[in-house]
């Protein structure tokens, strides 16, 4: 039986837990997060561990919550449109889809770029660290990521 997509649906769940003590942040900026007809507005931090988008308060107070989504639940990240240099119709703005087995998590974060480079870094050291680990799919065009070139480069010496 052919394995559906993810749906664009949020889970039904309570708060993801905050960020806690000792956890490392690696990277945190600026995102919406646009499941649904309703878009949020927060904070997007990436531990060692996880995805967690944090609402604003007026955002918060309005319902959104804070989402995780654990990296060893990630199946795919995808960069829309695939190419930076794709200008995408209708004035929307690139994402980052981010994809589990059942979601379809939409982010639009200030530095698409940048986010999908690190998220591409992580991913191949945590399986270098353990090669039994699962590493997501990276879908994106036109760009190749320079570090992960020069690691590769130095690899094949």
């Amino acid at each position: 039986m052919p394995k559906s997509e993810p749906s664009s649906r949020l889970p039904r769940k309570g708060h993801a837990e905050k960020i806690r003590p000792g956890e490392v942040i690696l990277k945190k900026t600026g995102s919406d997060l646009n499941n649904g007809w309703l878009g949020r507005h927060g904070q997007l931090h990436l531990t060692d561990d996880r995805l967690l988008f944090v609402p604003t308060p007026l955002d918060h107070m309005m319902g959104a919550k804070r989402r995780e989504i654990l990296l060893d639940d990630i199946r795919a990240v995808e960069r829309w449109p695939l190419s930076p240099g794709d200008i995408p119709r209708g004035a929307r703005r690139p994402r980052l889809f981010v994809d589990t087995d059942t979601t379809r998590y939409i982010f639009l974060p200030s530095d698409l770029d940048g986010w999908f480079d690190l998220l591409q870094l992580v991913f191949y050291k945590r399986s270098k660290e353990d090669p039994g680990s699962g590493r997501p799919e990276f879908r994106r065009t036109g760009v190749e990521n320079g570090l992960l070139a020069t690691v590769a480069a130095l690899e094949s010496d």
